[in-house]
């Protein structure tokens, strides 16, 4: 299952353009004091005890989020009823597809599982070791591209620029340190190890296209990056065959570095109550020593004789394997002399405003506004924060972002001996028929440590 994954991951990037059909940090986690993971999100934070964490049960977490739901691509077929069908199929309006899209049709997904972490007091301040496995997945396709499908054999020229694939796995050592300095700023920083299992990063700056009545001539203009040992058949110009592609997984295919740099001042000399926090994390690289690059040469014209209807198959993957066919058929790749390349993890940027009730202090508000690079995501989230009893703290929030509007929360248990919290940034899935059918975002994190000491 594993293996077959891979090899249609990499053959959709290397046909460039088939639909590219967590412990992620709990931003609503980031003012809970209580909380033993949050230093994930700003090393300046340090646990109120020493703690460590079992394999897996540390800490699970997975995001997803898109601008566009399933029914956006998937229709109740109208010659084949009870039958699904693609917005290829001729019963779909091209006008009506086209105007159910954004501008960018955008999807990321990310996992985080935790193998081992603990935390300690040391060294004039506190120290964390942290081992997570990682992974993010971005996709990025401009609404340009479907009309250029959806066009048919109608005369007429097509401009699309931008269109991204990218999937990331990595292991991650973290080493963290934080301490006071002076007596109200508090400063943190991490240290990652990365060790790179997979990575694909498909970029096309800029396709042309010219339909006509009989073929469509195409130029592309465009890189694969992919890890891991790859080989293929070549057609008769000598480029790769995308029908012919073989790929075996190495283990490490890189190895790179990342860093998180944070601070927390308190400003209750100038109102009482308030704290300010701010943070980079993930910051580095990952240099990729074993893998591949391919390349289009932007001055070649390819010909073919377009997508198709491909609704006469009742099986809704058949036809989603078609479109890739006839996305392979329009693309020529070949392979670059390029050795090694790069690639970074998703670096993340907070800024936290942090107020607690001077009349009742187990009662909070918090601003925190994210921006994450590689999802060219920007999030403001307004907190509302509870700690009635020093074992328990919990926070309700609601956040506006590029993507979505969303209710966050979590709850997190921390009494004497054990730490369990549960959250959610956001939940919002509309299904039918068991198919997300508007925007949508799934993010879930929970895990369970163990402090040690008294509270």
């Amino acid at each position: 299952m594993a293996r077959n994954y891979r090899k249609l991951l990499f053959a959709t990037a290397l046909s460039a353009f088939t639909l590219a059909v967590c412990g992620q940090g709990l931003n609503s986690a980031y003012f809970l004091s209580g909380s033993f993971s949050r230093h994930e999100m700003n090393p300046a934070f340090a646990p109120e005890r020493n703690y460590f964490s079992l394999p897996v049960i540390g800490g699970f977490g997975t995001d997803f989020v898109s601008n566009a739901g399933a029914s956006n691509f998937i229709y109740n077929s109208k010659s084949y009823p009870g039958k699904l069908t693609t917005f290829m199929s001729g019963d779909v309006d091209r006008v009506e597809f086209l105007n159910g899209l954004k501008d960018i049709t955008k999807l990321n997904t990310g996992i985080s599982v935790n193998v081992f972490s603990f935390g300690f007091t040391s060294f004039g301040g506190y120290n964390t070791v942290e081992f997570r496995v990682r992974n993010n997945e971005t996709v990025s396709l401009p609404k340009e591209l479907f009309e250029f499908m959806k066009s048919g054999l109608v005369p007429g020229e097509y401009s699309i620029d931008d269109v991204r694939v990218r999937s990331n796995t990595y292991a991650d050592l973290a080493l963290g340190h934080s301490r006071m300095v002076g007596d109200r700023l508090r400063f943190g920083a991490t240290l990652h190890l990365l060790a790179g299992a997979e990575y694909l990063d498909m970029n096309v700056s800029h396709i042309e296209a010219t339909t006509m009545a009989s073929r469509w001539n195409i130029r592309m203009n465009g890189t694969v990056n992919a890890s891991g040992e790859i080989t293929y058949g070549r057609k008769n110009d000598g480029a790769v065959d995308l029908n012919d592609i073989k790929y075996k997984f190495p283990g490490v295919s890189g190895l790179g570095l990342a860093f998180d740099l944070g601070a927390a001042y308190d400003m209750s000399d100038i109102v009482d109550g308030l704290s300010l926090s701010a943070s980079v994390t993930d910051f580095g690289f990952i240099n990729w020593s074993k893998g591949k690059t391919f390349a289009t040469d932007p001055n070649k014209t390819v010909e073919f004789d377009g997508f198709h209807d491909v609704s006469k198959t009742s099986d809704i993957e058949d036809q989603f394997n078609k479109i890739g066919e006839d996305f392979k058929s329009m693309t020529n790749l070949y392979e670059t002399e390029s050795g090694s390349f790069s690639g970074n993890p998703t670096a993340t940027l907070r800024l936290g405003i942090l107020y607690r009730l001077p009349w009742v202090d187990w009662i909070s508000a918090g601003e925190l506004l994210t921006y994450m690079t590689g999802y060219n995501n920007f999030e403001s989230r307004t907190s509302v924060n509870i700690a009635p009893a020093k074992w328990f703290d919990a926070s309700l929030n609601l956040a506006f972002s590029s993507y979505a509007t969303n209710m966050g929360w979590v709850v997190n248990f921390h009494p004497k001996g054990f730490n369990f919290y549960i959250g959610s940034d956001g939940l919002k899935v509309k299904l039918s028929n068991n198919i997300p059918t508007e925007a949508t975002s799934a993010n879930i994190v929970l895990g369970m440590r163990f402090p040690l000491g008294d509270m």
